[in-house]
């Protein structure tokens, strides 16, 4: 089994990709809601990063 092999996925499949993903985190949410809301200065830490990396990006390839 080689596990780190390129595959390619329909556009339909990305989005159920996606849908599974986004229940999980409302799932992750629902039981550990109180936690995670917690740790909310992380959570827009690593939006903030994200978001500076992407913009960055854009703006260098242009």
């Amino acid at each position: 089994m080689q596990l780190f092999k390129t595959r390619t996925f329909r556009w339909w499949e990305v989005g159920l990709i996606k849908l599974c993903l986004i229940s999980l985190g409302i799932i992750v949410a629902y039981y550990w809601g109180g936690y995670l809301f917690g740790m909310m200065w992380l959570w827009w830490a690593l939006f903030v990063a994200t978001g500076i990396y992407f913009i960055l990006k854009l703006i260098r390839e242009e």
